[in-house]
């Protein structure tokens, strides 16, 4: 195959990149949900003939790593020889799709010349599919989940196949929502289609497929090259997660990844058994994190392909909470790949101390609301993650009210769009005093958001990083942790974490708390300029000035005290 000439790279790999966002774009004006077209709880991505990335749009990160896995699986149960021009591909089957029965697998071929050039691939969380309750956090069997589509094709030669479409219509809460992000997605991978039938017309299946070549090649070499950096070892480390969903212990997950000149191991080895609730992983998720976690730390300014997973190396044990069976409880799965990323940066900050941060609030602190709306008589539900606070790192302070790296693109539902689609009140959203982890750098402040229901519903949460803690790095010390706040008439005020559903009635509230993130360097070293701006900005008390910085601050007109600080600083 001929090396193609710069420029002719340049502009078909852009072009294929274009493409994948174009699905995104084309979805968000489809989409009738917040899901897709607000929070961007989806991913779109361009595969090739054998279901590699080639390339991928924003989104859920955990999504995007999964998408080739997933539809790799899919066409090997269905059969290459059996798919045909026209045909659209759904799969909600956790241990295929790699994430819970909410989250659908859509894709298609995209044929050229009467052979499969690429697939156009997708995932999206879907409003209900008949789990137990909106959000089944305290779930013991994976039948409780929600509806399990094994692939089957939606389309069949481009006729609907009515069948399909009935079987998940009846299993649904509500279906129109269904069908319609369903659609939207089906409305990506068609105009996918459009993008990738013009630009072979242009240059011809022998350029593009050279050009999408040379691109796993450079790519493959240009993660080896960065793997070469980090120095030769075997590098270990573990967190935890709160609880499994329904017990109360924490749940280890552990790591040990080598690195031998240009290859590089993850091992998760030593992590917990499969849990009882759905706190499990599933393997091709796991995958995604471990892979996503080390390109975050080698060249994470390049468009992640095809080339680069291919030189990451990942054990994920059988049976473990990373790697759980096919009838175990894998809800949560998204939650245990977060910890995945999280435990990575941990295993390497020493030998990488200017890529690592301390770790951020860790998780999207997720709730929402069910419930009948009266005005309509209709059934509504929503969900909405509240913001955390980043981890500061080598250069800087944590970045404020932002989501967690596996959340990647996944951003919060805006109050005016929560107000005017949903029956809902958000009374306030506002950042956290004192909730970034102290350090020389400040880790990100977290944020509390108030709702209040002007009609009865159900509210549920699902929040990890309750218990165990946001960490600094190098002397940093922690972020505030995140929980949710129920005030209910009826039931009286309670703290939770993990709730699949627990009714309230017209005028209570729940606030819910997203933390900081960890300090990165002694506390004592930041600049005392900087900690009064914090003060000045709210975003540090006066307290914790002095407490955690060692700068002393007058209340009356925010000056610093030199003498005050320096002997407080010298007391160290």
């Amino acid at each position: 195959m001929q090396k193609p000439d710069p420029i002719t790279l340049a502009v078909v790999l852009n072009n294929l990149i274009s493409i994948a966002n174009g699905m995104q774009e084309t979805a968000f004006r489809c989409a009738v949900t917040t899901f897709i077209y607000e929070i961007m709880d989806c991913c779109f991505g361009l595969l090739d003939r054998n279901a590699g990335v080639i390339a991928q749009s924003h989104g859920i990160l955990l999504f995007l790593g999964s998408l080739g896995p997933a539809t790799k699986k899919s066409i090997e149960i269905i059969g290459r020889e059996n798919i045909e021009p026209g045909d659209v591909i759904i799969s909600t089957l956790p241990e295929v799709t790699g994430a819970h029965a909410s989250d659908a697998l859509v894709f298609m071929p995209i044929f050229y010349k009467d052979e499969i050039f690429a697939f156009a691939s997708t995932k999206s969380h879907w409003q209900d599919l008949g789990a137990k309750d909106a959000f089944p956090t305290n779930s013991t069997e994976a039948f409780g989940e929600g509806l399990r589509i094994p692939p089957v094709r939606l389309y069949k030669a481009g006729v609907m196949q009515e069948e399909i479409w009935k079987i998940i219509e009846l299993n649904s809460r509500a279906p129109e929502l269904v069908w319609g992000d369903m659609q939207a997605q089906v409305a990506g991978c068609r105009s996918a289609e459009n993008g990738v039938t013009e630009l072979l017309d242009r240059y011809g299946i022998d350029v593009v497929d050279s050009c999408i070549e040379e691109m796993y090649r450079y790519s493959n070499a240009m993660i080896k090259e960065a793997i070469k950096k980090i120095p030769d070892g075997v590098y270990e480390a573990e967190d935890y997660l709160d609880d499994n969903g329904v017990e109360n212990d924490p749940v280890k997950v552990r790591v040990s990844i080598e690195v031998s000149g240009s290859d590089i191991t993850v091992d998760l080895s030593g992590s917990a058994p499969e849990q009882k609730g759905p706190m499990n992983g599933l393997l091709i998720s796991s995958l995604a994190a471990a892979r996503a976690a080390i390109k975050a730390l080698t060249i994470p300014e390049i468009p992640a392909n095809e080339g680069f997973y291919s030189a990451i190396k990942v054990n994920v044990p059988e049976r473990s909470v990373l790697n759980a069976n096919p009838s175990a409880p894998t809800f949560l799965y998204a939650w245990v790949a977060q910890i995945i990323l999280d435990v990575v940066n941990k295993a390497l900050y020493k030998v990488l101390p200017e890529d690592v941060p301390a770790l951020s609030g860790a998780d999207v602190c997720g709730c929402g609301f069910t419930g009948i709306d009266p005005r309509t008589g209709k059934y509504w539900g929503t969900l909405t993650p509240c913001l955390v606070g980043q981890g500061g790192d080598y250069y800087s302070d944590g970045e404020n009210y932002l989501n967690p790296l596996a959340a990647g693109a996944c951003k919060n539902t805006p109050s005016e769009v929560l107000e005017s689609a949903y029956p809902l009140i958000v009374e306030k959203v506002e950042f956290i005093k004192d909730s970034g982890g102290p350090g020389r750098h400040r880790g990100g402040v977290g944020s509390r958001t108030s709702f209040r229901l002007p009609y009865p519903a159900t509210f549920f949460s699902f929040i990890e990083k309750g218990k165990t803690p946001h960490w600094g790095l190098f002397g940093g010390k922690e972020g505030l942790r995140n929980y949710a706040l129920v005030r209910s008439e009826k039931q009286g005020e309670f703290e939770t974490l993990k709730h699949p559903g627990v009714q309230l009635e017209k005028g209570d509230t729940v606030v819910v708390t997203a933390g900081g993130g960890g300090g990165y360097g002694d506390p004592f070293e930041r600049d005392p300029e900087k900690v009064r701006q914090d003060v000045i900005n709210k975003y540090v008390s006066i307290e914790s000035a002095e407490h955690d910085y060692g700068v002393k601050i007058s209340p009356d007109n925010f000056e610093i005290d030199k003498a005050a600080t320096r002997k407080l600083r010298m007391k160290r």
